[in-house]
């Protein structure tokens, strides 16, 4: 899929990510605060030591905006992917960008949105390629999984992963959980919603893996956030071997994953998005 912003299907959530696009052009830092709840969290990862930034509240947004993306004298957007329900959005866009004097850059980033109430309240705004044409999955420096609450839950999540236990899987989700995954043979995204719908996707795609091993190239986290970037690789009962790279993005409530945005970086085939 390559979709001018222009040429998005006409629903809620192009419409307001059309004006937020809008905002952005026109410098309308106003409109843009407006989609957001006062609450708000913004994870970036579009830094100079691509170590996350974490944007909390409307007044830290207006200064994350006005020092960041309105110094931009234009851009220009290509969707990648576009995945949406009533309350989220996931999508990948590569970014052309002009700055002040003339200088032109490229990057590739996942947006992915929570909205509960109508207004982005969570926003995960990744990089795929950076500016200097580099993968978010090209680091070699081993990142190790914190021991905090979430890093525990992940390490319990790819723990049961490996020895198929659906039950301990199950248990970290909220029963009207919804997992969107774009790991399909079309790189359409596939909508996962409660338990029974998470149970057949589990058993009939990942638990029929032999083995896999997960390094973590990215990690953000918040309370009841979850930001990573992790390249894997795998083993099918028939012994065939494959890498691939994912975001995992997680929204959680008390303490269990509502919303998973399970994204590809990097495909089996090695191309990435």
């Amino acid at each position: 899929m390559e979709t001018p912003l222009e040429q998005l299907a006409l629903s809620p959530m192009s419409k307001l990510y059309q004006e937020h696009i809008g905002f952005i052009k026109a410098k309308n830092v106003d409109g843009l605060l407006n989609q957001y709840t006062e609450d708000l969290l913004l994870i970036s990862t579009l830094t100079e030591n691509r170590q996350p930034l974490y944007i909390q509240g409307r007044k830290a947004l207006q200064e994350f905006f006005e020092s960041r993306i309105f110094s931009l004298e234009d851009i220009n957007i290509t969707l990648k992917q576009w995945a949406e329900t009533e309350n989220t959005l996931m999508i990948v866009e590569e970014i052309e960008t002009t700055g002040v004097n003339g200088e032109v850059g490229k990057v590739e980033f996942y947006d992915n949105w929570f909205l509960p109430n109508g207004k982005i309240a969570i926003h995960f705004a990744g990089v795929i390629r950076y500016p200097d044409g580099t993968y978010a999955d090209a680091s070699t420096a081993k990142i190790e999984v914190p021991s905090s609450p979430l890093g525990k839950l992940y390490q319990e999540h790819i723990g049961f992963i490996k020895a198929k236990n659906i039950d301990g899987l199950l248990n970290q989700y909220t029963e009207d959980l919804l997992l969107i995954s774009t790991l399909t043979e079309n790189r359409k995204p596939v909508y996962i919603k409660g338990r029974k719908a998470l149970k057949e996707f589990f058993e009939s795609r990942i638990f029929s893996l032999e083995d896999l091993h997960v390094e973590i190239a990215q990690w953000a986290e918040t309370e009841n956030t979850l930001m990573i970037v992790e390249k894997v690789k795998t083993k099918s009962v028939n012994g065939d071997l494959g890498e691939l790279s994912f975001y995992d993005n997680w929204v959680l409530q008390n303490g269990k994953i509502a919303t998973h945005f399970a994204g590809v970086v990097r495909y089996p085939d090695g191309s990435y998005q």
